[in-house]
């Protein structure tokens, strides 16, 4: 992974085949397909969402600098900004990629889909395996979607967008009965959960206390405490922490700034303060973990 500046790429770069015309923020291929998946051995990340279902396959997924192996059949749920590297042996499936507009429509389920359920790159575990009957059941709902992306008739757009929604229902399922993940049950704690994850993603490089975001969704820090801890096994505090030292993370492989630099984008006025927090829950001094990250 010695790769100094890490790119972001769009749907579709890099892309020899012609694209069905009509159809927008969306691409739907084979991944063995080579005009329509361009293989990346470097570490890069995207501006959009990919689901990608890899059979018969093994291998390792680095994805936000933590390490994935993995063998058999597996479905990834990759969200915009995550720096990733997937090293694979074999395999057949499908990647079913879309803009965040693609999912625009702003009802509640669309949110809770992407924003909390399956796309979580902060808590939830970006893997899923799949049993011979979960393979069969994912691989024809995205064959249709795929025969549907390749027919770009006037209603493609429309019936692409309920064939995602249907994959991601199916996804949730799975990991449903898989794992262990009372967040994703519906009711009134899981959405209270949602509204803090999101007030999180907006405020992380402001706000660092629990007291601050418990204020804004009008219930105690005990009450948001209790909550996470409930949901989610991990204290808000830890959430908070979490997004805080991801966003480090990223910012120090990603860019050249400073420590002070990248100190003060995640909200700390004193970067010393900023070097002490980073290295007692990683490990490592900022720096130090800049350099094994770019350079192995």
């Amino acid at each position: 992974m010695a790769r100094t500046n890490i790119p972001t790429h769009a749907i579709r770069e890099d892309q020899t085949a012609v694209a069905p015309s009509g159809i927008k923020d969306v691409m739907v291929a084979a991944v063995e397909d080579e005009g329509k998946i361009f293989p990346r051995q470097y570490p890069h990340r995207h501006n959009y969402y990919e689901i990608l279902l890899l059979n018969n396959s093994s291998g390792v997924h680095h994805i936000d600098f933590v390490a994935y192996p993995f063998e058999g059949s597996v479905v990834f749920m990759l969200s915009p900004e995550q720096v990733h590297l997937l090293n694979r042996v074999g395999s057949s499936g499908f990647s079913v990629q879309f803009n965040p507009a693609f999912f625009s429509s702003g009802n509640d389920p669309d949110s809770q889909l992407l924003a909390h359920f399956l796309f979580d790159n902060v808590q939830a575990y970006p893997v899923v395996s799949l049993d011979a009957a979960a393979l069969t059941r994912l691989s024809g709902l995205m064959t249709m979607a795929l025969e549907e992306y390749n027919k770009a008739d006037a209603d493609a757009t429309a019936m692409l967008f309920s064939y995602i929604r249907v994959i991601l229902m199916e996804i949730m399922r799975i990991r449903r009965t898989q794992l262990q993940e009372p967040h994703l049950l519906p009711g009134l704690q899981q959405t209270q959960l949602l509204e803090f994850k999101k007030l999180l993603h907006r405020h992380f490089n402001t706000l660092h206390e629990v007291q601050d975001y418990a204020a804004k969704m009008h219930i105690t820090p005990r009450q948001l405490n209790s909550l996470a801890q409930k949901l989610t096994g991990q204290t808000a505090g830890a959430l908070i922490r979490d997004r805080i030292l991801l966003e480090a993370r990223r910012l120090l492989v990603l860019e050249e700034s400073s420590v002070k630099e990248i100190a003060y984008q995640v909200g700390f006025e004193d970067p010393a303060y900023f070097n002490r927090f980073f290295k007692k829950n990683t490990g490592q001094s900022p720096l130090q973990f800049r350099e094994q990250a770019r350079h192995g």
